[in-house]
């Protein structure tokens, strides 16, 4: 059963964020390694090694990743403003997609985690 406790999950789901945002500013299949890291920072911490809750943190921390990332573009991009409107739409659209793949591959990073450690 996946349970949230905020006092394990919160601080590697943040950690594991920012390492997301910053390397998923360059590449996106660096989510991977932000669930990975959340996961092992997690478990570090006392909490479970399974599946359900590693790939819970590597979620979030993907969610946090894919936040920081498009404000990363948005401060070394910026605006134009002759296209601010065609920017703000992409700019939406970015944060959609950064925040769904930010998950998804977070939480592959977090499930990687399990299997590799209970190798």
């Amino acid at each position: 059963m996946v349970t949230f406790d905020k006092e394990k999950m919160l601080n590697p789901s943040i950690i594991g964020g920012i390492v997301n945002g910053v390397l998923g500013f360059i590449c996106c299949l660096s989510y991977i390694v932000g669930g990975s890291v959340a996961a092992h920072l997690y478990v570090n911490a006392g909490g479970n090694l399974d599946y359900e809750n590693c790939g819970l943190v590597g979620a979030i921390s993907g969610v946090i990743g894919g936040i920081i990332a498009i404000l990363l573009r948005i401060l070394i991009i910026g605006f134009r403003p002759y296209t601010f409107l065609a920017g703000t739409s992409s700019i939406i659209i970015g944060l959609i997609f950064s925040i769904i793949f930010g998950a998804i591959f977070g939480a592959i990073g977090g499930i990687l985690y399990v299997i590799i450690k209970n190798k």
